[in-house]
């Protein structure tokens, strides 16, 4: 009787430890995680095709953040007919309301010895990223606000046990929707997130993996994103990271950077 009684209390604390949070509340402690206030890093950028065939792009990337705004900037610099594309994003936070404004990108073409402006939403947004399977939004941070959140269950992603939070676009406008997020329940981080389109079929997966701790700060080193209606996939694979640093200068993130291939 003794155990039965403890089996029964134990099942009933993990009831109410699931129940204490909604989905809303874990999508919220995920975003309010501690980020580094500059980050700099290389990256291999591997793009597969329906075909079989990869493509591999070497790629720089600076962020710092400024408190009412967050500044990023990507510039490839292999092979030889992507090198010095760039593009520069201003991502700005949520404000106390929920309200988050778009972001401001710009897209630098060497080759056409041009800037241009990319909208942050919309079908250009919506649009593949330098031939990948991310798109501008991917990039972008999306505001909590834009959806609705409904814990569904747990599910266990590469052995961590993850919370399985559906999302659902308020307005339901996006070629993407529905979104169903896996975060891990000890740390909050995003493991895995399923993409469905405006007919609810399964468009896009995103898996994050080979997590490593740099100075405090803990995330994935590989992000793939696999297209399972194509059949292609994008995975970008980070290195030499390094948080915190102060010589990356203010300059930097600016269009005149990129233009002049400043980002090295």
């Amino acid at each position: 009787m003794k155990k039965l009684m403890t089996l029964a209390a134990a099942i009933l604390l993990t009831s109410t430890a699931f129940a204490e949070m909604t989905g809303y509340e874990i999508a919220k402690k995920s975003n309010d995680i501690p980020e580094p206030k500059t980050s700099s890093s290389t990256a291999t950028l591997t793009i597969h095709s329906k075909k079989g065939k990869n493509r591999i792009r070497e790629i720089i990337m600076k962020s710092k953040d400024y408190g009412d705004v967050e500044k990023e900037v990507i510039v490839f610099t292999t092979p030889k007919d992507v090198s010095g594309v760039g593009y520069l994003m201003f991502d700005y936070p949520e404000d106390d309301k929920g309200n988050k404004k778009d972001s401001d990108n710009w897209l630098y073409m060497p080759a056409m010895k041009k800037t241009r402006r990319i909208a942050s939403s919309g079908t250009e947004g919506e649009g593949s990223f330098m031939g990948t399977d991310f798109t501008y939004e991917d990039i972008d941070e999306r505001a909590l606000s834009k959806d609705n959140y409904n814990l569904i269950g747990e599910e266990t992603i590469d052995e961590v046990l993850c919370y399985k939070v559906e999302a659902t676009s308020k307005t339901g406008t996006e070629k993407d929707p529905h979104r169903i997020i896996y975060f891990g329940k000890e740390d909050f981080l995003v493991y895995k997130v399923e993409f469905y389109d405006r007919q609810d079929n399964l468009h896009r997966i995103l898996t994050c993996s080979d997590f490593s701790t740099i100075d405090g700060f803990k995330s994935a080193k590989t992000m793939k994103m696999e297209n399972v209606q194509t059949g292609t996939w994008s995975s970008l694979k980070t290195s030499n990271v390094v948080y915190n640093s102060n010589d990356i200068d203010d300059s930097l993130f600016t269009v005149a950077a990129l233009e002049k291939g400043r980002i090295k």
